[in-house]
C-alpha cells in the first residue's frame, strides 16, 4: 500500500507547534493539579471530571460536570419555570444573586473562581514547574 502526503506547513513550524502544544498541555496539567484544593468537592465528581487539551495554542482545563459552571460562578441558579435549584434537562436556569454555600468537607480551600485563588496562592509554583519542564527538554 502506498501513501502520499504533502506538508501543509514547513517542518520547522510543525516542530514548533508540537513543542508548544506539549508545553501548553504540561502547563494545563500543572494548573489542574494546583487547582485541586480550591475546587468544590463534596463527592469529588467535579474535581475528577476534568479534560485537558490544547486549543488555539493555549492549554485548557475543562471541568465537565453539568453543574461546573454554577459552582465556578459561586452563585445560586434556579429553574426559570419553578424557581427550584433542580431543573429538568434542557430547562433554562437563571441567577438569583445569592451566593452558593460551597462545601469545605473535602477541600477546605474550596471557592468559586478557583483558578484565580490558585494563581494567587500557587502561581509561582506553576511557573517554576513549567520552567523545570522546559529545562528538562534540552
Amino acid at each position: 500500500m502506498r501513501v502520499d502526503f504533502e506538508w501543509n506547513k514547513p517542518v520547522s513550524q510543525i516542530a514548533k507547534d508540537i513543542i508548544n502544544s506539549d508545553v501548553q498541555l504540561f502547563m494545563a496539567n500543572e494548573c489542574k493539579r494546583q487547582m485541586m484544593p480550591y475546587v468544590p468537592a463534596q463527592n469529588l465528581v467535579l474535581a475528577q471530571n476534568v479534560s485537558l487539551y490544547v486549543e488555539d495554542n493555549m492549554g485548557v482545563v475543562e471541568y465537565r460536570s453539568p453543574y461546573a459552571h454554577y459552582q465556578w460562578e459561586g452563585e445560586l441558579y434556579v429553574s426559570s419555570a419553578t424557581g427550584s435549584p433542580w431543573a429538568s434537562k434542557g430547562e433554562h436556569k437563571v441567577p438569583t444573586g445569592k451566593p452558593l454555600q460551597q462545601s469545605h468537607f473535602r477541600h477546605p480551600l474550596a471557592t468559586s473562581h478557583w483558578e484565580k485563588a490558585m494563581w494567587t496562592a500557587k502561581g509561582d509554583a506553576v511557573t517554576q514547574a513549567v520552567q523545570r519542564y522546559l529545562r528538562s527538554r534540552k
